[in-house]
């Protein structure tokens, strides 16, 4: 395991945490997968906010060609015990299971979900068709843990295997994916930022995070990590985006480490964000065809945090 700052998680950090007492402490599980050719592809997420009482669950469902199809839960009861990530109440249901530590987790979920041929209406009154959605997935990790060094967080880039089904429609999984968790006052509301992960034809992955703050110093971190699995860590991360009206990226030049890239948006899956006192953040995440400049492509998700006042 690679000890990066002063974070190194144990086995333990797989699970729940004890919750700090700011009303903004909150937990969260991203999980995403994208097949190579940007066919198919989605990502769940899972938020305690303990001291709200609630936990927020996504499904978001996307692929070349396809409408986005959004769940969007915010206002489930957090779930109740030490170790409880799990939920099932009228309609929804999810239960995420580490069985073994930075190697193996399985999410599986039940729910309905909203057809939006327009993401962009995703921050608006969600309204369209509905459809019930379920998924039985599981991430095998294909690299080490990779800590951040300034905050209690850490991704894994992973192989993700299992189902979907959208309506009466089953798509067998079977793609490259990247899975994170982290605990603290995460406020979506202060500063803007961007995530991105992804995989290449050569059998490589790559992660980032920054924030984008004008004329502020910039924290940035990630990692590439070649075909045989060697993760090397790096504070060089790019990113120039162009956006629409609406927020959502159109288009990307990046560079992680030593790889750069462009990144040509396939399936925006969106999501509005309010805060206990009002305040509004939009949040784009879109699955992306990726295309070095030494000629590799990929796919993966790429995601932006827009507050009031940004960009």
């Amino acid at each position: 395991m690679t000890d990066i700052g002063r974070f190194t998680p144990t086995a333990a950090d797989e699970g729940r945490h004890t919750p700090g007492s700011e009303e903004l402490w909150g937990e969260s599980w991203y999980c995403d997968w994208s097949a190579p050719d940007c066919s198919y592809g989605g990502y769940v997420r899972l938020g305690l906010y303990p001291n709200l009482g609630r936990a927020w669950w996504w499904i978001a469902l996307v692929g070349a060609g396809r409408p986005l199809v959004l769940t969007v839960e915010h206002e489930l009861r957090c779930p109740q015990g030490e170790a409880a990530l799990d939920q099932k109440v009228a309609g929804t249901s999810f239960a995420l299971s580490c069985t073994e530590a930075f190697r193996r987790m399985r999410v599986s979920s039940s729910a309905t979900g909203v057809v939006l041929p327009d993401p962009a209406k995703a921050f608006y009154p969600l309204d369209g068709k509905r459809l019930p959605v379920s998924l039985d997935l599981t991430w095998v990790s294909r690299a080490e843990v990779f800590p951040y060094a300034m905050a209690t967080r850490y991704e894994l880039s992973s192989w993700v295997t299992g189902s979907v089904t959208v309506g009466d429609e089953t798509i067998a999984v079977d793609c490259a994916g990247q899975r994170d968790h982290s605990w603290g006052v995460r406020d979506w509301w202060l500063f803007p930022w961007n995530w991105t992960a992804g995989h290449f034809d050569d059998g490589s992955y790559m992660h980032a995070a920054r924030s984008i703050l004008p004329e502020v110093e910039i924290f940035a971190t990630g990692y590439t990590v070649t075909p045989d699995g060697v993760l090397t860590e790096t504070a060089r991360v790019d990113n120039a985006v162009d956006i629409d009206s609406e927020k959502l990226p159109t288009a990307a030049r990046q560079r992680i480490g030593d790889i750069a890239f462009a990144a040509e948006p396939i399936g925006h899956a969106p999501v509005l964000l309010v805060a206990p006192d009002g305040r509004q953040t939009r949040f784009p995440r879109a699955m992306c065809r990726y295309t070095t400049t030494d000629g590799r492509v990929g796919s993966g998700w790429t995601e932006y945090n827009w507050p009031p006042g940004f960009p």
